[in-house]
């Protein structure tokens, strides 16, 4: 392994010290069979897919606008997968989406029924700082998109609202679900 492959296996196994069952619940969303969001393609059909994936890629350093300053994010060609978010902007008032918070991170994003975007030829791996040890924050076909996610209160998880209520509380986007 070089040094970023060294880097984002540690993070990974970080990942599953310090917040269990997220990296695991970050691989599911990832899944064309559970995916919620952008999908990763050729042959990933399994958690230990994807770890084996995100460990033998070839990783350069990646930087872009969207990323939350004092994270560090990598991009690989060699992982390839689909886009699966969307913007807010420009749907009907009244479509209805679900709020999501599967990760259990205390904010929710929105979902929303639908067909993936295009097929991209890249992925990113976004770390940063959990308690003092580097992490994975998330990985995902194509680029980086300002989190569109609020803080939520207990219960919220599922909950549907239309989308004018969604930009209300202040969301942006949507994940796309089967």
């Amino acid at each position: 392994m070089d040094n970023i492959q060294q880097r984002i296996h540690s993070a990974i196994l970080n990942t599953q010290e310090a917040v269990p069952g997220y990296f695991e619940k970050t691989c599911s969303q990832r899944l064309a069979a559970t995916g919620c969001g952008s999908i990763l393609e050729d042959g990933i059909k399994t958690m230990e897919d994807i770890q084996r994936a995100l460990t033998s890629a070839n990783w350069v350093e990646f930087h872009h606008p969207d990323l939350i300053p004092g994270t560090t994010a990598f991009k690989t060609s060699d992982i390839v997968g689909r886009l699966g978010v969307v913007s807010l902007d420009g749907m009907n008032d009244e479509s209805v989406v679900t709020l999501d918070d599967r990760k259990n991170t205390g904010k929710v994003s929105c979902t929303i029924k639908g067909t993936l975007g295009p097929k991209v030829d890249h992925t990113v791996i976004i770390l940063g700082d959990e308690g003092g040890k580097e992490v994975v924050f998330t990985f995902h076909p194509g680029d980086p998109v300002r989190a569109s996610q609020v803080t939520c209160e207990p219960g919220m998880h599922g909950q549907e609202r239309t989308v004018r209520q969604a930009r209300e509380m202040g969301l942006t986007t949507a994940k796309i679900v089967a």
